[in-house]
């Protein structure tokens, strides 16, 4: 085996001090006070400001309760594998006179910013000049699959355009995009279902058959193996469509 010089070592010791350095400054410069709490949270809080930054845009200022919120929905995406809007996200949240989400998943968080930032209307949410605050909230389910939420805030009191910025939705609409992302400009409206994985599609089919069943054995409230053979049949014919 041939032997690796000292110096060698050093520099490589070195330079890996430095880059992590690097990245901490990156991080602190970004969102410099604040803990982020999800996977890659301060990344993608930062390349929203980079790009609203790029835009001539003032950047986001981080609210704590906002993010919060993301990533609960975050995390409830990622526990079911669907994607949907915080139907709750009104009173989950205070103080605005106007309120977005834009929901997402990919393989990871540059995937799923780029999905976002591809996207005319979830690009109209980022890069909104109405919009003062945001939180971001993200999650990763057991298959790997890269999850994320981001909330916009008008504050109350504050002023916005009535054209909702540089492109928003019209208030209360709700839209889906291409790539597993959708974006609504107010809460409790009703996200269009989104192109679904073939895992997606077998979950939801064993829950929606395992509810079937349970309905089925309530009304019956029998221990008849006969029945149990026929709510079996349903479940694989549920299955098989």
């Amino acid at each position: 085996m041939t032997a690796v010089a000292p110096w060698r070592k050093r520099l490589a010791t070195t330079l890996a001090g430095l880059l992590t350095a690097s990245l901490a400054v990156v991080a602190m410069l970004a969102a410099p006070g604040i803990a982020f709490a999800g996977p890659n949270e301060g990344t993608i809080f930062s390349a929203v400001n980079s790009a609203r930054s790029s835009a001539g845009l003032r950047p986001y200022a981080y609210a704590g309760d906002l993010a919060a919120a993301a990533r609960g929905q975050a995390e409830r995406m990622a526990a079911s594998g669907e994607l949907y809007h915080n139907p709750n996200l009104g009173s989950e949240v205070g103080g605005w006179s106007r309120i977005g989400e834009n929901v997402a998943f990919a393989g990871d968080w540059r995937s799923a910013h780029q999905v976002l930032m591809n996207s005319p209307d979830h690009r109209a949410q980022i890069l909104d000049s109405g919009y003062t605050q945001m939180g971001v909230g993200t999650a990763v389910s057991k298959d790997g699959t890269f999850w994320v939420a981001e909330v916009f805030r008008t504050p109350t009191g504050a002023s916005a355009p009535s054209s909702g910025g540089s492109g928003g939705g019209t208030p209360g609409s709700s839209t889906t995009a291409p790539s597993g992302a959708t974006t609504t400009t107010s809460t409790g409206t009703a996200a269009s279902p989104p192109k679904l994985t073939p895992a997606q599609i077998l979950r939801q089919s064993l829950r929606q058959a395992r509810e079937k069943i349970q309905d089925r054995t309530k009304s019956r409230h029998t221990n008849d193996p006969i029945v149990r053979a026929l709510d079996f049949t349903t479940v694989m014919d549920t299955l098989t469509r």
